[in-house]
């Protein structure tokens, strides 16, 4: 890594004064004024980096109309505690200054303003009828030399914005309203224009211009720093970096400096080419090379604007920084390809590619979004969309401390690697179950082996599965995923899905991705105590789901929707050697199974996993007890084949290919659909719409109402 360089204003020290002396040059960094007794922070507006200047500026008040003289290299900015203007030097400490108020009402306090670029002078502002737009001049050669100066009175010049800058060119000032409308303002005598509205809205306290004539704009709220071209017809607000948020903001920097300087090196950008954002004229990534800093791999170099493709920061200097990312397998397209990812210190990692190949990194593009990961090294499964041809591509990774970063932007801390890479054709079908776009309906009652109350909404689950198979036929991947819908049981229950049949040491244990409520966890999903593919969505459901106050289920009664969400989605990649017709049915084997908790009043004592509630007909694992069939309620028969269905062939599982509607609390199922024992009882072969809403007594059926 290079060496850090610190945000940090060149100093002179002056024998002849007890106040500091001017700055010794036109800082490229921002000054920012905050908290209601006064702090001084410089700030990298290319990237957001903000360092303490002064905690003590020796007024026990706010400060604020800060701006920086070129004129004499000073800041100047209103006191709150002394009521008037103050210089302030490179010991970054308050020199109030003695105005002669000209007959203009000094009871009053201004939180806007700034320093002409074309003349000595300081600007400021308050709205009102008895306030205005204010002309001081620092010239001590001036006749007026520090004399308030009326411009416009404040009910002529009436806007409702808390900062203001000069333009280094045109002399005009300009500012953005809390309504996003963006105003330039004519200092010599107070006309204002509305030149659009910018698109963001909010208190931009802290306002700036570099020597191209590029506005900056600071959002109090959440420190977002925008940036606007306000030579453009219609100007818009661009997202530049993250600042620092604060209830009280000001802010200035000398107008003619660049926001980078050339001689700066302590900004990493990418290298891709400048369609996808790189260079700093094109809002290029960037990180802010903070020494002990968040970055990946070995090597971070740093410098003051990006070395576009094919002029490499790389080729150019002879190392390779783009070190922290690792394609541990081929990258194609509707598959999961793992990274492995060397990160100096915790924090958060996104990832664009390119897949249509257009030269942007489009929103639809991201594939990894705030992952976080640890320090050290660690592998990270990515999945690519369906939908885009083969092709090479650009990748952009980009990692922070606080994340929220964009494909292009400043952040803080971090840093951005970009690099080539080859998306290649899979080649694969896809299979889905009910549909693409369907869910089916998992319904159990688990009071089995007892009949029970036979409402079949002790756990309800929207399921879908997909299966991608490459051309030659063997399976390269299978999704589960789904949500629980309404939980009607007393009892304690787990949910899993088997795939009979198909051994477990075929899955690509590394690649799998196991993911509840959005978070990827790091805890297994595969059953170790079975041999066959059986993925433990949750080995108890109630630790996601809780009833409301006063309800004793959830989403099986009037007014109980109750709290918490069970989402969950599984990928499982297999080795080679998988056909997929040798697979079983699709949903395959959704079950729900017994925990440790009591199971009165069918068990003395809690039968534990060894209770399994499968579809009828179906094989349980290898962990169900087999003592349990043919006992109370159930006739199931191994020897036949038959298993978990009543005497009269009703079942205590049920999968339907629809969202289907289930029963309020303790109404039988047969009681809502008047049609189901009639299909049970046949097998399927008759009545195979029994479970659409027109078939249903609607009175009897919760409806989901969201």
């Amino acid at each position: 890594m290079k060496p850090w360089k610190p945000l940090a204003f060149a100093m002179l020290c002056s024998p002849l004064s007890s106040y500091g002396a001017a700055f010794s040059s036109c800082p490229t960094q921002a000054f920012l004024v905050q908290q209601n007794v006064a702090q001084l922070f410089g700030v990298n507006l290319a990237t957001g980096f903000y360092q303490t200047l002064a905690d003590d500026m020796g007024t026990t008040g706010k400060l604020n109309a800060l701006g920086f003289n070129l004129h004499d290299d000073y800041l100047y900015a209103w006191s709150y505690q002394h009521g008037t203007l103050a210089r302030i030097g490179d010991d970054y400490q308050i020199e109030p200054l003695s105005l002669d108020w000209n007959g203009i009402d000094s009871n009053v306090s201004f939180y806007v303003g700034d320093v002409a670029v074309s003349h000595n002078a300081h600007y400021l502002y308050r709205s009102g009828s008895s306030r205005g737009l204010y002309r001081v001049s620092l010239d001590e050669t001036d006749s007026d030399y520090l004399q308030m100066q009326r411009v416009i009175d404040g009910s002529a010049l009436n806007l409702r914005i808390f900062d203001m800058a000069f333009h280094p060119d045109n002399n005009m000032l300009y500012s953005v309203d809390n309504n996003g409308n963006l105003w330039s303002i004519d200092a010599s005598n107070g006309n204002s224009q509305n030149l659009a509205n910018v698109g963001q809205t909010g208190t931009f306290g802290a306002v700036y211009f570099d020597v191209d004539g590029n506005l900056y704009i600071s959002r109090n709220s959440d420190g977002s720093v925008f940036k606007i071209d306000v030579s453009e017809s219609n100007p818009q607000a661009q997202f530049y970096a993250q600042g620092p948020a604060s209830g009280n903001n000001d802010g200035a920097r000398c107008a003619i400096a660049p926001i980078v300087a050339e001689d700066e090196a302590n900004i990493d950008f990418g290298d891709a080419p400048d369609s996808f954002g790189t260079s700093l004229a094109n809002n290029g990534a960037r990180h802010q090379l903070v020494e002990g800093g968040i970055h990946l791999g070995t090597y971070v170099d740093g410098e003051a604007d990006a070395y576009v493709y094919p002029k490499s920061d790389d080729s150019s200097r002879l190392l390779d920084d783009e070190d922290g990312i690792a394609f541990v397998t081929d990258v194609q397209v509707g598959l999961d390809f793992v990274v492995q990812v060397d990160s100096s210190a915790n924090g958060y990692l996104s990832a664009w590619i390119d897949l249509n190949g257009n030269g942007v990194f489009d929103s639809q593009e991201q594939v990894l979004t705030d992952q976080a990961v640890v320090s050290g090294v660690q592998s990270l499964l990515v999945s690519v969309p369906e939908g885009y041809e083969s092709g090479d591509r650009w990748a952009r990774f980009r990692i922070s401390s606080a994340g929220g970063n964009a494909a292009t932007g400043g952040a803080p801390d971090g840093e951005v690697e970009d690099m080539q890479i080859y998306v290649g054709d899979s080649a694969t079908q896809v299979s889905y179950y009910p549909s693409a776009d369907g869910y089916a309906t998992v319904a159990f009652e688990d009071n089995w082996p007892a009949e029970g109350d036979y409402d079949l909404n002790d756990l309800v689950v929207n399921l879908q599965t997909k299966v991608l198979s490459f051309a030659e036929g063997d399976v390269a991947r299978i999704e589960l995923q789904g949500e629980v819908r309404a939980v009607g049981a007393s009892f304690h229950n787990g949910f899993a899905i088997r795939i009979p049949g198909i051994d477990k040491s075929l899955v690509d244990v590394a690649a799998i991705r196991y993911e509840i409520n959005g978070q990827l966890l790091d805890s297994p999903v595969l059953d170790a105590s079975t041999s066959d593919i059986t993925a433990i969505i949750a080995s108890n459901v109630r630790d996601y789901i809780n009833n409301q106050n006063q309800c004793d289920f959830y989403k099986t009664q009037s007014d109980c929707r109750g709290e918490g969400q069970l989402h969950f989605k599984v990928l499982l990649p297999m080795l080679e050697g998988v056909a997929a017709n040798s697979l079983p049915s699709a949903p395959f084997d959704p079950f729900i199974y017994a925990t440790e908790h009591a199971r009165n009043p069918y068990f003395a004592n809690s039968p534990g996993r060894g209770l399994e509630i499968h579809a009828k007909n179906q094989s349980p694992s290898s962990q169900a007890d087999d003592t349990l069939w043919g006992s109370m309620d159930d006739v199931s028969n191994p020897a036949a084949n038959s298993y978990y269905q009543t005497g009269n062939g009703l079942p205590w599982a049920i999968i339907v290919p629809y969202n289907w509607q289930y029963p309020f609390e303790r109404i039988k199922v047969s009681d809502a659909y008047p049609n189901f024992i009639e299909y049970a009882q046949s097998e399927g072969q008759q009545a195979s719409d029994w479970y659409l809403l027109e078939n249903a007594r609607s009175e009897l059926i919760y409806q989901d109402q969201e």
